[in-house]
């Protein structure tokens, strides 16, 4: 947790709570996630050490250096092709988007929020409509279904402390959902957008750090002072991988999307526990849960920044 960032609320529901669906699904998009990144950081780190070798070959003698130059090229070919064979990041992402889904759906069920509100006739059965429906979606792009029997379907995924709370009263349900979904989110954002804000500062300065050594290698080389290495070379490909690494993962974009939504999730749970009415307490959770969805935050990755 970030310093200086408020606590995480103590919470009544835990994830042992919602749907098993949603537990693994989580597990498994952050598993998905780790191959990923470890898959990119791997294939950057021996691309840059083919370059050193390449560097290399003028001050070595004999072959030694140009053969490990090609046997380092030829590895980031295998790399590539691997990867993008494992398909790690679209897996991360359908699993992720899954996770997310029941996560929403259950917390909309059990609040009476959304497609759940108070006068539906049978929210069990809308809950294993909308769930089957978005899954048969995802399936089609990575997603893996983990569940074996009929009895893991649809309905199956609604946990007794799920009916529990949605037994209870309006204002029970409420306090609920505005402590231990929108304050616990709202803090799990900020802390990712601090957090985010930090590795965005730290990678910034190494690559301005190794561009300015670049430029200073180079200046060297050019007076005479270096030699024949091409060490400024070999440092503009080294602030070029961290480049692509900020890209793959995102820090700045995401420290503006964390904060927007952390704000406008602080907004719904001030507004939802003064002004919003049971009457109009459904579509006022149904807003919220989009705020959190992937969605939206891919889309304030893309175009708020």
């Amino acid at each position: 947790m970030a310093t200086g960032t408020t606590p995480a609320p103590s919470t009544l529901l835990s994830e042992r709570d919602l749907p098993p669906l949603f537990r693994w699904s989580d597990q498994w998009a952050l598993r998905h996630q780790s191959e990923s990144f470890k898959a990119v950081r791997t294939h950057l780190l021996v691309l840059l050490l083919a370059t050193a070798a390449a560097m290399l070959i003028e001050q070595a003698s004999g072959h030694l250096m140009a053969v490990l130059a090609a046997v380092l090229y030829g590895v980031t070919i295998l790399l590539g092709l691997h990867t993008s064979r494992r398909r790690s990041r679209t897996h991360w992402q359908a699993h992720r988007a899954a996770a997310e889904l029941v996560k929403t759906l259950a917390w909309q069920y059990m609040v009476h929020g959304g497609p759940f509100h108070s006068k539906v006739a049978d929210p069990d059965a809308v809950f294993a409509e909308r769930l089957e429906e978005r899954l048969r979606e995802l399936r089609k792009c990575g997603w893996e279904d983990s569940r074996d029997g009929v009895q893991e379907l649809g309905k199956g995924q609604i946990t007794p402390q799920m009916r529990a709370v949605r037994a209870k009263s309006y204002a029970a349900r409420r306090d609920i959902y505005l402590r231990d979904r929108l304050l616990e989110q709202a803090v799990w954002y900020k802390n990712r957008a601090a957090r985010a804000h930090r590795a965005a500062a730290r990678w910034s300065a190494l690559t301005a750090g190794l561009t300015l050594f670049a430029l200073a290698a180079a200046l060297l080389r050019t007076a005479g002072l270096l030699g024949g290495a091409d060490l400024a070379g070999l440092l503009s490909a080294a602030a070029a991988a961290g480049v692509a690494w900020q890209e793959v993962r995102r820090h700045g974009p995401l420290t503006h999307a964390h904060s927007l939504i952390e704000q406008d999730l602080e907004t719904a749970r001030v507004a939802m526990s003064t002004t919003v009415t049971e009457a109009g307490w459904a579509d006022a959770v149904g807003e919220a849960e989009r705020l959190m969805s992937p969605a939206h935050t891919e889309w304030l990755v893309r175009f708020g920044g």
